[in-house]
């Protein structure tokens, strides 16, 4: 689910799709996060989509595509009950012709696929709704083209692999039923014809048939049964003939088709899905988070002093607890979706007995603190004095949420003050949000 979420998310992204919240700002915020740049690319799919709607279209997409699964293996079993039955309606039965209708088609597509191992995956065509156009929602749009291009990937050859083989597996049940059913409630007679082959070529092509069920102790024709049977019908021996029908249709078609499906479900677990890092998107996104800026050794000076910001782990377990520093105005709701957490509202803290009271609370179990602090007001002695207090509690960081964030239009002086609150949040390491 994160592969296909994430991949949703860069198809999106790159059809200008209007997120809740902006993948830049998000991209910015993840600098400072800890994992690897797979998992770091996950967790950005989770925050942009902080409504969980392109998640919930995915989850409604995926179990479309498993009903219709579960549709077409039960259309399988159908077709091959059927279409055994038809072919068993008579009582007289030709063995040959009635192994070859029942197996020769699941054989050849078992050649088939075989063959395609040796083969590199072909490029499906894109349906016509989506070539067209027809699709208006932009998430349809990128569902279709996601499956289009998960269908060229290697690994879901095996995936691809698995669900013919379960539906082949669906018809050959529904064949087996029916012959076993049949040969239960009806008395059938069997017999050979041949213009070429001979009675010993025939006994020849039967022994070789037979070794395998005779392995797993079913009963066979003999010679005399063999030779007996061509041109004639004898009941006496359609007992032998009929369970020679149902062991083939184990030995040699449900049994190699279940092997198939087992390799096919083992290779796809073995190579799950993974994003393609070496894609411009992806590539784009990492650089960001890995940008440096190096002076030109002409004109080098020193810089102050800067501490480097902690990692903000993602997947935290503690408590999340979330203040305002003399910010009365802020909304009720200024720490919602931040950082895709639930965070529990401490308040605001105004009076120095309040400070206290918190940073004993913070140093008695793991928090991770989000402060909130007017990004208007100028950064004082005072209240750095007192965030940094909290950080030295804090024994799972700080993040300092500047409000409101985002803002819409900024007056001058409003952007000095941000500016100013930027360079204090870089110079002491601590992680903030704009």
């Amino acid at each position: 689910m994160p592969y296909h979420h994430t991949e949703l998310i860069r198809l999106l992204e790159q059809r200008n799709h209007i997120f809740p919240s902006d993948p830049v700002s998000i991209t910015e915020i993840l600098r400072q996060a800890d994992g690897t740049p797979e998992a770091k690319l996950h967790r950005r799919a989770q925050l942009i989509d902080r409504d969980q709607n392109i998640a919930q279209r995915l989850a409604q997409h995926q179990r479309r595509l498993r009903l219709a699964q579960r549709i077409a293996s039960s259309a399988w079993f159908a077709i091959g009950l059927l279409g055994t039955y038809q072919l068993m309606q008579h009582s007289s039965l030709n063995f040959m012709l009635i192994l070859v209708g029942i197996l020769g088609s699941n054989t050849i597509m078992l050649i088939i696929w075989l063959i395609s191992l040796t083969q590199k995956p072909h490029s499906p065509s894109i349906p016509f709704w989506l070539a067209s156009g027809s699709l208006k929602d932009r998430i349809s749009q990128a569902l279709i083209e996601h499956d289009s291009q998960t269908a060229l990937l290697p690994q879901f050859r095996w995936t691809r692999g698995r669900i013919s083989h379960q539906l082949a597996l669906c018809g050959l049940a529904g064949m087996f039923s029916a012959s076993l059913m049949l040969l239960t409630v009806r008395q059938y007679q069997f017999n050979w014809q041949s213009t070429l082959l001979s009675d010993q070529h025939f006994a020849q092509i039967i022994h070789a048939l037979a070794w395998l069920p005779a392995q797993l102790g079913f009963a066979t024709p003999t010679p005399d049964i063999i030779a007996a049977a061509r041109n004639h019908y004898h009941s006496e021996h359609a007992a032998t003939w009929g369970i020679l029908l149902l062991s083939s249709i184990l030995c040699y078609g449900i049994a190699p088709r279940l092997i198939a499906w087992l390799i096919c479900w083992q290779q796809s677990r073995r190579h799950p899905l993974a994003l393609n890092l070496a894609l411009p998107y992806y590539q784009n996104i990492i650089q960001k988070w890995q940008q440096q800026i190096i002076d030109d050794d002409s004109d080098y000076q020193p810089d102050r002093p800067i501490i480097a910001p902690t990692k903000i782990p993602l997947n935290h377990t503690g408590a999340h607890w979330a203040i305002l520093l003399e910010a009365p105005d802020a909304p009720d709701n200024w720490y919602s979706h931040i950082l895709g957490q639930d965070w529990t509202n401490k308040g605001s803290i105004v009076e120095r007995a309040q400070l206290a009271d918190l940073i004993t609370e913070l140093t008695a179990q793991p928090v991770q603190l989000l402060i909130g602090i007017r990004a208007k007001q100028t950064p004082d002695r005072g209240i750095v004095r007192q965030i940094s207090k909290l950080a030295q509690a804090a024994q799972h960081n700080i993040i300092i949420q500047l409000l409101p964030s985002n803002p819409s239009s900024q007056t001058p002086a409003e952007q000095e003050r941000r500016a100013q609150w930027q360079q204090v949040l870089h110079e002491h390491g601590w992680n903030g949000l704009n």
